[in-house]
């Protein structure tokens, strides 16, 4: 099979990229909606860094509580009612169900791979425009 450039760094991309937001599609998809409360700010320290963080409570079957950390840097008042995600099987692996705290981590942890590619596909020298690549002979992946 043989690509140029452009084609084969797309191919990549959708290898490397894709798969982040197919995960997260599928998380959404099979959770079970609930409404948390907003408990108090926790606070984690690393090093001379610290960070700030909601932790939230809610109910996944009207008879236990459950405590989860919710998105870096979000800001909550205490008793403010948010919307929650769970799995049945998991509950205290909720998110808020907001944009920041449902695809904030996957979006960057997609960045970096689409990034990487496009450092590659930008650069001049480390694959030439003219070149094709091929794959599937020995070598596996030729750059001609």
């Amino acid at each position: 099979m043989q690509f140029g450039k452009t084609s084969f760094i797309v191919v990549l991309t959708i290898l490397f990229v894709l798969p982040f937001f197919i995960y997260k599609a599928v998380w959404i998809i099979r959770a079970l909606p609930a409404t948390g409360t907003m408990c108090f700010m926790g606070k984690s320290l690393n090093g001379q860094f610290s960070s700030e963080y909601p932790v939230i409570k809610f109910s996944s079957t009207g008879k236990d509580t459950v405590f989860f950390n919710g998105s870096e840097g979000v800001q909550l008042q205490p008793g403010q009612q948010v919307p929650v995600l769970y799995h049945k099987n998991n509950p205290s692996n909720a998110r808020v169900y907001t944009f920041e705290g449902i695809w904030v981590d996957t979006v960057i942890n997609a960045a970096i791979p689409f990034v990487i590619l496009l450092i590659v596909f930008l650069h001049p020298n480390l694959i030439p425009r003219t070149s094709k690549i091929i794959i599937g002979k020995r070598p596996f992946i030729q750059l001609v």
